[in-house]
């Protein structure tokens, strides 16, 4: 029993908040059985039950030592966290920064990707979820999806990877990176990828025929998520020009009118 208190306070305490070892855990299901094991027998036998709460104590102190001894000879690890966690606290308030548990996190993402159809895989969830300790962007990505939107184009509204956000949204299939850097060079590819494939020329109008797009690449795109990676694009680099819009003259509007009337006079 005392194995089993102690592995719960370590799981609730570190385990869960460890992204490594949490995946770990997922993983290998073996430590259930065992604790099973632990429990089972620690209520048959007297003897088994005092092993188990002199093993759970020794662990704890094992556990403080190993700690002890990784700062001693390891600290670069201890002075990389340091650096890490200041520049989270300065890029965000402590206040809002996400729980550390991972389930928690996890459910966050997952609950955002059904709600608003953003079709991401339970994989591609974790990495998102995995990637959110180590950088803020991804962080801030997942706070974003905490609040409430009235419409989808509300979340896209960010000065923070807002080419992001249409990009979870606009493609069925998404590639997923832990680093930003990658990840948006990923964006740059995909939103042109199309925009090369494709005449702009007659884009003059929100009435401009964004369905047929969708149809050939399986996509999510309405006119605002396609401007935004259009202007995504072009802040990159990658410069497309649009058609221009035509306007009817006043003197070419009479004159049909005119047409018109003479037509329907001589009937």
């Amino acid at each position: 029993m005392g194995v089993i208190i102690f592995f719960l306070i370590w799981y609730f305490a570190y385990a869960r908040n460890n992204p490594k070892l949490f995946g770990k855990l997922k993983r290998n299901k073996t430590w259930i059985f065992i604790l099973i094991a632990f429990f089972m027998f620690s209520n048959v036998s007297s003897s088994l039950f005092e092993l188990s709460i002199i093993l759970g104590m020794m662990l704890v102190p094992f556990t403080i030592l190993s700690r002890i001894f990784k700062s001693i000879f390891s600290p670069g690890d201890a002075t990389n966290k340091k650096e890490a966690k200041k520049a989270r606290n300065e890029a965000i308030p402590k206040s809002e920064q996400l729980p550390n548990a991972v389930p928690k996190r996890i459910k966050i993402v997952q609950k955002f990707s059904e709600k608003n159809g953003l079709n991401l895989t339970q994989s591609q969830i974790q990495t998102i979820v995995d990637a959110s300790y180590i950088s803020t962007d991804w962080e801030y990505l997942i706070l974003s999806m905490l609040k409430d939107y009235q419409t989808i184009h509300q979340w896209f509204k960010s000065p923070i990877g807002g080419w992001l956000r249409v990009y979870l949204k606009v493609f069925n299939v998404q590639s997923i990176s832990s680093d930003m850097a990658q990840q948006k060079q990923i964006c740059i590819d995909s939103f042109d990828q199309i925009f090369r494939s494709i005449d702009l020329s007659t884009y003059n109008t929100p009435a401009w025929n964004i369905s047929q797009i969708n149809n050939t690449y399986m996509t999510n795109f309405d006119d605002i998520s396609f401007m935004i990676a259009y202007r995504f694009l072009e802040a990159n680099g990658r410069k497309y020009k649009l058609g221009e819009v035509e306007i009817l003259k006043a003197d070419e509007e009479l004159s049909d009118l005119k047409k018109k009337y003479d037509a329907v006079g001589q009937m």
